[in-house]
């Protein structure tokens, strides 16, 4: 007979699960249990939003660490928010009151008298983020082997947040040299709802052995879905309005109000400015029909006390609808999500299901999503506006998402030379000096920049030294020069990613929030910021600080960043498919299945099922339908290496003057002897996208953006056209 999950458990942890009337447990809980009992391999838990992957981890972590005394950390849990962290936090703390375990919590709102006292005693489980783990390589380089010489478990939260990114190089680096300070074996455990490709996951997180972890998924759970897409023809919207219609006569803030309305929900919006504006129209909408106000708003730009306000009002009795970025689409706990809003069609279908996700925890319940798509009144419109781009990629994410339970896989292998800059200026800082060879031991060899080759390493440490990042000194020790020294003393240091400079908007001496700065902002007399209206009344530049009061006069501001993102090959050719056929989705309204049939109409007439090119006046359409990275990639060898007159319409190439054979011809031509990606990746001005990319060596540069960015394997895309 099968042992049961429960009795691998230490009586201490059964006897608090006991008393927290626990009545089973759940299968990915079971599941983990007797893998992390029965085996010494990593582990990679993937299962929807609400069903216990952190008990599943740390259930059978404090099972072999209860009884484990003395100093130094036991195990870390990183989390890509702080607000997660708070939560998780609670959650720990309650299953570790009655079994002795401490459990801390440290990130940038937490004080130093209680950071100092962890300090002087550390052990059992601490909560951090990546930026937090770099501050203590920082400064509290003296105290690195105490704290982790005994760790025997990291845990990543969320882990599909930070693949691919800086934030996840950086993480990744931190948690390496950590493993070089553990004389003990280390195992991990991913968190995460939602992978496209569960090998490249574990390619992602330990490269050298990825065979070392093992995947466990929950069982597939068939819960009901409702699901719609409502579709909304507008004027094309100015850059000063970036949505459409009057509050109190726009019908998408009507369906809003229908939809949202008492109901607790997530509305998730494609970009800041969009956040603002819908809020505020939504209240004003409101004000003038004398009802409450239930709507809230939340995103990275708003104070720590707005944000919290808004993540209680969520979990209170109080119905609350909340305007939000992708903040909310991690697993903080904001209680019992009734319905989910999507305004735009998102960027991936990862996003999209976890979004949906999030609505529908109890089991009972159904999960909800309801979309509004905004298009442009297309009657003088362009070939491609009339094809409705935005809605066809809306429904082919939604069929992706719903039928085919598809979603993206994770982009890896990236060099990621800004966060290597970045980590070897803070080895140097946690020694004093370091030489060469050491930091490409720890950052390279042994650590998590395994594709860096040394020679590139070279060149690098060259670069910075021609910056002044760094120095060497007579014994052949690198130091930090003196603008290195100001880099690394900047608190802004601890995160490896860029964030403009921003102006702090204060009320009363209270917080607000912060918006970027921009040319027009000392003549800028009113904004609008966590959906209220104020009229600004100073703006200091030196504290960077802006004193305003409340207001009937308001403009968005402008945030940076939050654009479009890489689409997947297959979304375009989903998105294909959809044209060209007459199928209408059922959970369409008629006013999106109006545009759809316009889009397919249009489709028809041009015969887009049996070519990729279609003459329009003097222009010359070519439908690649393939990925944002072939996709540019043809796009640069037409305008550079071709000399086309050609314009990116995102799902078409248009050209002007000349015919489709011509086109042809000449891509072929170009095609026997094929740029590199690094030479097509040279025509781009515009490469400094990461932190530290400026100290990073041109032709780096380029390689690093031909790799992100760059696909020349796209002879069949021509041979198709």
């Amino acid at each position: 007979m099968q042992k049961t999950a429960f009795s691998y458990l230490h009586p201490t942890i059964q006897e608090k699960l006991y008393k927290m009337c626990w009545t089973e447990l759940r299968p990915i809980q079971q599941d983990a249990i007797r893998f992390l009992f029965t085996t010494d391999k990593n582990l990679i838990i993937s299962a929807r939003t609400a069903s216990g992957k952190t008990e599943a981890a740390f259930l059978p972590i404090l099972s072999q660490i209860v009884e484990k005394k003395g100093i130094g950390i036991s195990a870390i849990y990183v989390g890509p928010l702080k607000a997660l962290i708070n939560d998780q936090f609670q959650r720990l703390e309650r299953l570790c009151e009655l079994s002795d375990i401490p459990v801390f919590m440290w990130h940038g709102d937490v004080g130093s008298s209680r950071k100092a006292k962890f300090l002087k005693k550390p052990s059992g489980i601490l909560l951090i983020t990546p930026e937090s783990i770099e501050s203590l390589f920082i400064n509290h380089p003296n105290e690195l082997s105490r704290l982790f010489g005994s760790l025997s478990f990291i845990v990543i939260d969320e882990m599909h947040s930070f693949i691919g990114s800086e934030r996840g190089s950086h993480l990744k680096s931190l948690l390496s040299r950590i493993i070089q300070k553990s004389p003990k074996g280390v195992r991990f455990i991913g968190l995460s709802a939602t992978f496209g490709d569960p090998e490249r996951v574990k390619q992602w997180l330990i490269p050298r052995n990825p065979d070392s972890i093992e995947i466990i998924s929950d069982p597939e759970i068939h819960k009901e879905i409702k699901y719609l897409v409502r579709g909304y023809v507008f004027e094309k919207p100015s850059k000063e309005q970036p949505a459409l219609g009057e509050p109190e006569t726009s019908p998408i803030i009507e369906d809003i109000l229908k939809f949202f309305y008492g109901k607790t929900a997530l509305i998730f919006v494609n970009s800041r400015e969009l956040l603002e504006f819908y809020t505020d129209s939504t209240r004003r909408h409101l004000e003038r029909k004398n009802l409450p106000d239930y709507f809230r708003i939340h995103h990275g730009s708003l104070s720590k006390s707005e944000r919290e306000e808004t993540e209680a009002a969520l979990k209170s009795d109080q119905p609350t609808a909340t305007f939000c970025s992708s903040t909310l689409e991690m697993g903080i706990d904001v209680g019992n999500v009734s319905r989910i809003g999507q305004i735009g069609a998102p960027w991936s279908v990862n996003s999209l299901a976890q979004r949906i996700g999030r609505s529908g925890r109890k089991e009972s319940e159904a999960q909800i999503l309801i979309m509004f798509i905004i298009e442009r009144d297309t009657k003088e419109d362009s070939l491609i506006e009339r094809m409705h781009p935005e809605l066809i990629r809306a429904v082919a994410m939604s069929e992706l998402m719903l039928f085919e339970k598809w979603c993206e896989p994770p982009q890896i292998g990236f060099f990621h030379f800004s966060t290597l800059i970045q980590q070897i200026l803070s080895v140097i800082r946690e020694h004093g000096g370091s030489t060469a060879k050491d930091l490409f031991n720890t950052l390279v060899k042994e650590g998590s920049f395994e594709n860096v080759r040394q020679e590139d390493f070279i060149q690098i440490l060259r670069n910075m030294g021609s910056a002044d990042l760094i120095e060497q000194d007579d014994r052949g020790i690198l130091i930090l020069g003196l603008e290195g020294e100001r880099i690394a003393n900047n608190f802004e240091f601890y995160s490896a990613f860029a964030t403009p400079k921003e102006f702090s908007v204060v009320h009363k001496g209270g917080k607000i929030g912060s918006i970027p700065s921009a040319p027009d902002l000392e003549t800028r007399e009113f904004l609008i910021l966590a959906g209220r209206r104020w009229e600004i009344l100073s703006i200091d530049f030196k504290r960077c600080e802006i004193l305003v009061e409340p207001s009937k006069g308001g403009k968005v501001p402008k945030y940076f960043g939050g654009g479009g993102a890489e689409i997947h090959e297959r979304i375009r050719e989903k998105m294909k498919e959809i044209v060209i056929s007459d199928s209408i989705p059922s959970y369409l309204n008629s006013g999106a299945q109006e545009m759809l049939k316009e889009a397919q109409q249009v489709a028809k007439s041009v015969n887009l099922s049996e070519t990729s090119f279609v003459v329009d006046g003097p222009f010359t359409y070519w439908f690649t339908w393939t990925s944002s990275a072939k996709h540019r990639t043809l796009f640069t060898l037409g305008k550079e290496f071709a000399g086309f007159h050609v314009e990116d319409e995102e799902i078409a190439l248009k050209f002007k003057g000349v015919s489709p054979s011509q086109i042809l011809e000449k891509y072929k031509e170009i095609l026997e002897s094929c740029p590199t990606p690094d030479e097509i990746a040279a025509k781009f001005q515009g490469r400094t996208n990461e932190k530290y990319d400026q100290f990073v060596p041109e032709d780096l540069q380029i390689a690093e953006y031909a790799r992100r960015f760059i696909d020349n394997n796209i002879l069949l895309s021509v041979e198709k056209g």
